[in-house]
């Protein structure tokens, strides 16, 4: 990307960290994105579970 520092100092690193604070925003969105993600299939699964524990037992007859 941009080095933090050169001749131009200040406005350089203003412009290096902006670019870097974005990269880290959008890092960490997608990251968040998959965590819901995760965590709706985890609710999903509890809910299979527990309709399934409400089940009737069906016992085999042999």
């Amino acid at each position: 990307m941009f080095e933090p520092l050169n001749m131009d100092g200040r406005k350089r690193s203003a412009i290096y960290h902006a670019a870097r604070l974005s990269m880290l925003h959008e890092r960490l969105a997608k990251k968040l994105e998959q965590v819901d993600q995760a965590a709706d299939q985890v609710e999903q699964a509890a809910a299979d579970l527990v309709e399934a524990a409400h089940q009737p037992a069906v016992i085999a007859r042999g």
